[in-house]
């Protein structure tokens, strides 16, 4: 006798192949080169924005947001005017309902931003560098990639994908009736705090100054930041920072004792080991990897 009936699985999406992983960093005069290719490819602006073309439309993509390219889409990024970086990852993958997120600007929140981030930190453990060379043909893997680790990227980038697709559907006064009130605030208390960071590179402030510009408690702001974004206000406040000092390092305007004053580091020491903690690389190594790297 069976007691027990299963539940077949139904793949909405799945994901056959890894073809480019990259991360590129453009300095402010950058002009892309036109492609297309019969794959998927998905552009996620982790810092400032670009102009990103698609067939004959443009759309200006900022950070936070991404861009999904269909196979044999005419597409390209160009400079908006100032220094960008952006995760690009392109597959094969069959799935009718992909058509609903591409050709339009994506909103990366944060459920979604954790998983982009996941998404990157998995591919460098699966993947060898370097991730910024523009004709990259084919994906090296790791010989010691930890177990798993291609499908842990496929299950990411699907997970993601799916989120995507699912918050599309859900438009209007349906959309506010399938996010919860509290779930809607939170997503409004982290918008506002990322408002406030970036308003205050250029200026010395601590936690409680951010936080006494809303109407919430301290803790509550923490815990809700920390939920979404996957880091406290402070490690991001710190993580916006040293991506505006990249930004100086590549125009090479400044000494580095200059953008520790301008960013309000206490010392250019304070300001090299912040810097390090953060990129894994020195000031002066990053300006040496910007100049030996082919910057698009």
């Amino acid at each position: 006798m069976e007691y027990y009936k299963r539940t077949e699985v139904e793949n909405k999406l799945h994901i056959s192949n890894f073809i480019s992983f990259h991360y590129f960093e453009y300095v402010k005069e950058f002009a892309g080169i036109g492609e297309s290719h019969d794959f998927w490819e998905m552009v996620y602006i982790d810092y400032g924005n670009v102009k990103v073309v698609s067939d004959d439309r443009e759309f200006l993509v900022s950070s936070g947001e991404g861009f999904l390219h269909a196979p044999n889409e005419l597409h390209n990024i160009l400079s908006a005017g100032d220094f960008a970086s952006a995760f690009i990852i392109s597959f094969d993958c069959d799935c009718a309902e992909l058509s609903d997120i591409q050709s339009k600007i994506l909103k990366f929140y944060g459920e979604e931003s954790q998983i982009v981030k996941k998404l990157y930190a998995v591919g460098q453990t699966v993947f060898e560098e370097p991730y910024d060379i523009f004709s990259q043909q084919k994906l090296i893997p790791k010989s010691d990639m930890p177990y798993g680790g291609l499908q842990e990227l496929k299950n990411l980038t699907e997970m993601l994908l799916l989120i995507l697709i699912r918050n599309s559907s859900v438009k209007g006064d349906v959309r506010e009736k399938y996010l919860s009130k509290d779930f809607a605030n939170e997503r409004m208390i982290v918008d506002k705090v990322i408002r406030i960071i970036l308003s205050s590179i250029y200026k010395k402030t601590t936690l409680d100054n951010i936080c006494s510009q809303l109407s919430f408690s301290k803790s509550y702001i923490l815990k809700v930041f920390k939920k979404q974004m996957g880091c406290s206000v402070m490690e991001y406040y710190n993580q916006m920072k040293i991506k505006e000092a990249k930004r100086l390092i590549s125009e090479e305007q400044y000494t580095y004792t200059q953008i520790a004053r301008l960013l309000h580091f206490s010392s250019v020491h304070h300001f090299s080991s912040s810097f390090k903690q953060i990129t894994n690389m020195t000031p002066s190594g990053y300006q040496k990897s910007v100049k030996n790297r082919s910057v698009i």
